[in-house]
């Protein structure tokens, strides 16, 4: 048994990584008490030592901690922590910069829109592409405002009208990348002309972009990235990324399949989710980690960990459970009119996560 010293220890960290639960439903409870999956007694340094199962160590109690007598503990799968909990951002600290901010805007009408805003043109099987959802024919853009619209579910998701840097006299920095050979914009530029171009009731605003995008000069490639001070991002699904480029059978992309529409989905919301205040996830498997790479960011989960969908229910107020129904249904209408394994994945998971809240509710 341990002592009553280290219990409240342990009892007061829980509190600092989900905060308190209290006033939250059984299936909210529920959900969130997986975070209990999380080692808090273990700060893993190497990555070697975490792979030889070093970061195990006390999981089966840890697992002991929640029903696992249910696929529960199956849902999300833990991270060794790489630092100490006050250094990463858990709940408690996320809620108090947010808490803060809302401080500055309390006296502004609430406001609870997304912005999407195509940026540039797009090639014609982009702008021309149809896909029938449920009893919807779908462009991209109308795809990708049904997912966000779902996945932000308390917020409404609105396109507005594309916008030609170069007519509008943005001055985005520019450049061509010596190995790939294609053009590059600097995203940090897009952060204050996006963030002068929102609408006044915006809650933030994203671009998207066919063209190739670079963080900084000495760096090669990004998918996307978003500023939470401007409240405004950019990302790009498509071309090359330069560590995988190869000259002599590199082709540029001619049609949306499977694994184009995947990365549509798993950039926009994670690039999204940091303009929420969400900062990379240190614990778990989960859509907001970070990667250094297209394949990396891929292969992670498209789905938020306990600690982040916390974080993200704050400020949408949504019900978790309806919203985890509307996500099944989008994916299950998705893999229908065009069968992927991820998206098969995804209602699967969905199913098992909804089978676990609602088994004794």
């Amino acid at each position: 048994m341990g002592s009553s010293s280290s219990r409240n220890t342990e009892e007061f960290q829980r509190r600092y990584l989900i905060g308190r639960l209290d006033k939250k439903s059984q299936v909210e409870q529920k959900l969130y008490r997986l975070s209990h999956l999380v080692n808090l007694s273990v700060t893993c340094q190497s990555k070697e030592s975490c792979e030889n199962g070093y970061a195990d160590t006390h999981m089966s109690q840890i697992i002991d901690n929640v029903d696992s007598s249910c696929s529960g503990s199956q849902l999300f799968k833990p991270l060794p922590l790489s630092k100490p909990l006050f250094s990463s951002e858990t709940f408690v600290n996320w809620r108090a910069h947010y808490d803060v901010e809302q401080l500055r805007t309390k006296l502004m009408r609430k406001k609870e829109i997304i912005y999407l805003i195509p940026i540039g043109s797009f090639p014609s099987f982009i702008t021309d592409f149809e896909i029938t959802i449920g009893d919807e024919i779908c462009s991209l853009f109308d795809l990708l405002q049904m997912f966000l619209g779902v996945f932000y579910q308390g917020m409404s998701v609105i396109w507005l009208k594309s916008v030609d840097p170069e007519k509008e006299n943005w001055n985005i920095t520019t450049r061509n990348h010596k190995i790939t050979g294609k053009k590059q914009h600097l995203v940090s530029d897009f952060y204050p002309r996006l963030k002068k171009w929102k609408p006044n009731n915006s809650y933030c605003i994203m671009g998207i972009t066919w063209t190739d995008l670079y963080p900084t000069e000495s760096l090669n490639f990004v998918l996307g990235e978003a500023s939470k001070r401007h409240r405004s991002g950019v990302f790009s699904f498509g071309r090359f990324e330069p560590k995988k480029f190869d000259k002599e059978n590199s082709r540029d992309i001619e049609e949306i399949d499977v694994h184009l529409l995947w990365k549509l989905l798993k950039v926009s919301s994670h690039e999204i989710g940091h303009l929420f205040g969400i900062s990379h996830c240190d614990f778990f498997l989960c859509g907001m980690n970070g990667s250094s790479s297209v394949e990396e960011a891929m292969s992670q989960p498209l789905f938020f960990c306990p600690v982040c969908l916390r974080k993200l229910q704050h400020v949408c107020k949504f019900d978790i459970v309806q919203r985890y129904r509307d996500l099944r249904q989008f994916f299950y209408n998705l893999n229908k009119a065009m069968p992927c394994e991820n998206f098969q994945q995804c209602v699967q998971w969905l199913d098992s996560c909804l089978q676990f809240l609602l088994g004794d509710a």
